[in-house]
C-alpha cells in the first residue's frame, strides 16, 4: 500500500495529466470541427467524415468532461473523484483501443492511435495508484 506522501504525489500528477489531456482533447475537437482537412489523418482510407464526427457526443461527455471533472474532484479531494476517474479511464481506453484497431485494420488513422497511447497507458495506472483504501485487501 502506498503511504500518504506517495499517494498525494500521484494525485497531484494525475490532476496535471488530466488537465493537459482535457485541454489537448478540447483543442483537437475544435481543430477537427473547424478545419475539415485535418480530419484525414484520423480516418480509415475512404471513410467519410461522419465516422469521426459520430464520436463527438461520447467523446465530449466522457473523455473531455470526465477528464476535467476527475481533475477537479481529485484536486478538491472529493470522495466521488475516483469513481469519475474510473468512468473516464474506461471511456479513454475504449477510444484508444478503437484508434489502435482502426489503424491496424485499415492502415489509416494512425495519428489517432499515437495521440491516444498516453491515455491508454497512464490512466489505468492512475486508477490503480489512487484506489481508495477501502478497496485494498487487509490481512487479519
Amino acid at each position: 500500500m502506498l503511504n500518504a506522501y506517495h499517494q498525494d504525489k500521484i494525485c497531484r500528477g494525475a490532476v496535471v495529466f488530466l488537465l493537459m489531456q482535457g485541454i489537448g482533447g478540447l483543442v483537437w475537437w475544435l481543430a477537427i470541427l473547424s478545419i475539415p482537412r485535418w480530419r484525414l489523418p484520423f480516418l480509415a482510407p475512404g471513410a467519410s467524415d461522419a465516422t469521426l464526427l459520430a464520436l463527438a457526443p461520447g467523446d465530449l461527455l466522457f473523455y473531455l468532461g470526465g477528464s476535467f471533472l476527475s481533475a477537479w474532484g481529485l484536486r478538491q479531494r472529493r470522495p466521488w473523484a475516483w469513481t469519475v476517474l474510473c468512468l473516464h479511464t474506461g471511456a479513454a481506453c475504449y477510444a484508444a483501443f478503437y484508434a489502435l484497431t482502426l489503424s491496424l485494420l485499415s492502415g489509416g488513422g494512425s495519428l489517432g492511435a499515437v495521440l491516444m497511447t498516453p491515455s491508454l497507458l497512464i490512466l489505468p495506472a492512475l486508477v490503480w495508484g489512487l484506489r481508495p483504501s477501502s478497496l485494498l485487501r487487509r490481512e487479519d
